[in-house]
């Protein structure tokens, strides 16, 4: 049995804090750009379930009220979920990024040492793919999703260590359900390609197909498992499909500055380069983003170690030096010499993807692991302590490099102080576009919601079709529910988001309008008759009778209801399957 060691948890937990501390210079500042949109849907899902005391599947809040749960970035189904409803979503999430980092640096550690990577140079992967500006830049644009990029490394791990022992793909399946509850959709992406590339070739190479049916059970558990959000959220994407072009590049010759330039600040790469607003071309170069969809800082010297470490132990790792060739062209989109993201863009759930230069996060991962193998060469050609100290510093001089290299983008990051928003008593769709910080974020979502307000227009990532919701301001808004004739009357409304409860006196036959979208999943029903729920100028409505009765309208869509028993029973299943395993 190997003796534990607290010294490398010790040592990453400190390196973790030092990384990610101007983080928390001011705990409370809110952060820039799509901070708003992230944070916005955290606490949507925290507001349901600790006001209204609900399971969240409906927000009233957004664009005249979408889905929640089936929204490809819906979080609240994570484990890490518990940050936020405990310290609220600007702290609780600054907490959750701090605990990612620990975690997937301590997992690269973990995965070098399984690897035989030295005993020093095994500091080396955590640090240059865990503190890579691909972290940061997403972190300081607000994509939250990416700090799930931490599970890579021991998905990896314990897709490894399956071969001595099942029960590693049971963690593996735990994983990458947790990306998924997360809303981390580009991660399991990139994950769909990365992991499914290394088995590939690991098959090739032993001429053994056991590793190809290990991820088939992965993919198929992992479905199973998360069948509760994943069945709502393809249904939802089915009926509202997001269609991207393939033809996205990042040029080869960008390259030197995406992995080497030391300059990763997202203002300045972006005005270097040309770069445009999202959906215009860029006159210097053919990126259409931003810079953080570019960035991934490693430096010269991890770089060099790499190349070192695959001219060495090419062999022995070529799965993974071909794994980390192909995520780098399919990075490239269009603009390497053949398009391969444009088959992978073909297939169904990736044509509703984007920004191919995302997946360069596999090559940086690849990269990391050689950098640790070229410095084990260097860490054992020598015994003598001197030459030891030399390890170590080159580890602390790349760590340096990287600190100094993205601490502008944490320390720029959250500059917005928490401005006075007084919460309405009751819910209104009160705005049609609304953005206090203009020029800083794309609308005010969170703000809206601590106001107990909807926004019409809000930014959104899946093209949705909106119903004729309105506004208080506008001149014909007539309410959150009314009738289309005038005689009868609402006695009372009683507002939540997946539950609403009318009262009403209804003098003749009437038609009931609720002033949101209407999405199949809203149900009906006056004691225990159901009700007919059906869309009126794509609105949520139901013909009443005459009479005076309670209302009660609700949000439960059977895919839903499908991918809960599903899920629950795979759970069970599990969970029995598990047990039996480790015994």
């Amino acid at each position: 049995m190997k003796k534990f060691s607290i010294y490398p948890i010790v040592i990453i937990l400190l390196a973790s804090i030092i990384y990610i501390a101007p983080m928390f210079r001011d705990i409370t500042y809110w952060g820039e750009m799509d901070w708003d949109q992230f944070t916005f849907w955290h606490a949507v899902p925290r507001e349901i379930i600790l006001q209204y005391h609900q399971f969240p599947l409906w927000n009233p809040y957004t664009n005249g009220g979408n889905v929640l749960l089936a929204h490809t970035h819906s979080p609240f189904l994570s484990p890490f979920f518990i940050f936020v409803l405990i310290f609220g979503p600007i702290v609780g999430l600054k907490l959750e990024i701090f605990v990612h980092l620990f975690i997937g640096m301590l997992g690269m550690y973990q995965l070098a040492k399984y690897l035989k990577i030295g005993k020093y140079s095994s500091y080396l992967p955590p640090i240059v793919y865990m503190l890579s500006s691909i972290f940061i830049l997403h972190v300081a644009e607000g994509h939250v999703e990416w700090i799930t990029m931490a599970f890579i490394p021991w998905i990896f791990l314990f897709f490894l260590k399956s071969s001595d022992n099942f029960k590693y793909i049971f963690y593996c399946i735990i994983l990458i359900s947790i990306t998924i509850f997360s809303g981390s959709i580009d991660i399991v992406s990139i994950l769909l390609i990365l992991l499914p590339i290394y088995v590939l070739s690991v098959a090739i190479k032993q001429n053994n197909i056991t590793m190809v049916k290990k991820v088939i059970i992965i993919l198929v558990g992992t479905f199973l498992i998360c069948s509760i959000k994943l069945i709502p959220m393809l249904e939802f994407v089915k009926e509202n499909p997001r269609f991207v072009k393939y033809d996205e590049s990042t040029v080869m010759f960008s390259l030197s500055s995406i992995l080497l330039s030391r300059e990763q600040d997202m203002f300045y790469q972006s005005t270097k380069w040309n770069i445009p607003e999202q959906g215009v071309k860029s006159n210097a170069i053919e990126c259409e983003y931003g810079w953080h969809e570019y960035g991934a800082y490693i430096g010269f010297v991890p770089l060099i170690l790499a190349i070192i470490g695959s001219l060495f132990y090419f062999k022995k790792h070529w799965p993974l030096f071909v794994t980390g060739l192909v995520t780098l062209w399919i990075s490239l989109g269009s603009g390497a010499f053949f398009n391969l993201w444009s088959i992978f863009h073909r297939l169904p759930f990736y044509n509703m993807l984007h920004v191919p230069s995302r997946y360069i996060v596999g090559f940086v991962f690849c990269s990391a692991i050689f950098s640790g193998l070229g410095l084990t060469k260097l860490e054992y050609a020598s015994n003598k302590k001197y030459y030891k100290f030399f390890i170590i510093c080159v580890i602390c001089y790349i760590f340096c490099d990287l600190f100094l290299v993205n601490y502008p983008l944490l320390k720029n990051t959250f500059t917005i102080k928490p401005p006075e928003v007084e919460r309405a008593f009751e819910f209104r769709q009160r705005h049609r576009d609304f953005c206090l910080f203009p020029g800083i974020i794309r609308s005010s979502m969170y703000p809206a919601l601590l106001n107990n307000s909807g926004v019409i227009n809000n930014y959104e990532v899946i093209s949705v079709e909106r119903g004729d919701v309105k506004t208080v301001s506008d001149v014909d808004y007539k309410g959150e529910v009314y009738f289309l004739n005038s005689n009868n009357r609402i006695e009372s409304f009683d507002f939540s988001p997946n539950i609403l409860k009318i009262k009403v006196n209804v003098k003749e036959n009437d038609r009931l309008v609720i002033n949101q979208n209407y999405y199949r999943g809203w149900k009906g029903k006056i004691g225990s008759k159901k009700l007919n729920i059906s869309p009126f100028s794509g609105l949520i409505s139901t013909n009443l009778s005459k009479g005076e009765y309670l209302v009660e309208l609700f949000y439960m869509p059977n895919s839903f209801i499908i991918g809960a028993i599903l899920s629950g029973i795979s759970i069970i299943f599990g969970l029995f399957c598990y047990v039996r395993c480790i015994k």
